[in-house]
């Protein structure tokens, strides 16, 4: 029994993000989340959404942060530095120029708060969204009492 419920905690507690690449329909600057639900993300601490500038274009790559670390290329590329709502350049890991040290066209995105986190255009755009939906409560509650 306690082995049932501690198995239930430990996976109830993991991160769930969605895991796909912007030539795949649906999971461009706007995800549909229909298309692309979330996945269980097992030993993750954080969501990631890695955008490319490539010309005019972005290509999007959202997945969980350890399926990213399996990649060499990716592990070699992303921030040491990772916490939640930052958005960091990818690290560049070149021999020949060893004071050029981020890739400013490669963006790694981190967040851990809710899951799907991965899915917003701008983390900070969901904080916002909140903080006003909250006020206009506040003010409407306050306005009864």
């Amino acid at each position: 029994m306690s082995h049932t419920c501690a198995y239930h905690f430990v996976k109830g507690s993991a991160i769930m993000c969605h895991r796909c690449v912007s030539a795949m329909g649906g999971c461009g600057d706007d995800l549909d989340w229909r298309m692309f639900p979330w996945r269980d993300c097992g030993d993750s601490e954080f969501c990631v959404k890695i955008i490319k500038k490539v010309g005019s274009e972005h290509n999007i790559v959202r997945d969980c942060e350890s399926s990213l670390m399996r990649s060499t290329r990716h592990r070699l590329l992303m921030p040491n530095l990772r916490r939640h709502g930052y958005c960091l350049p990818a690290r560049k890991n070149d021999a020949y120029k060893p004071m050029d040290t981020e890739d400013e066209k490669v963006m790694y995105c981190f967040c851990n708060d809710w899951n799907g986190c991965n899915s917003a255009s701008k983390i900070s755009s969901k904080v916002t969204i909140i903080s006003i939906v909250s006020a206009i409560i506040s003010y409407s509650v306050l306005r009864f009492i």
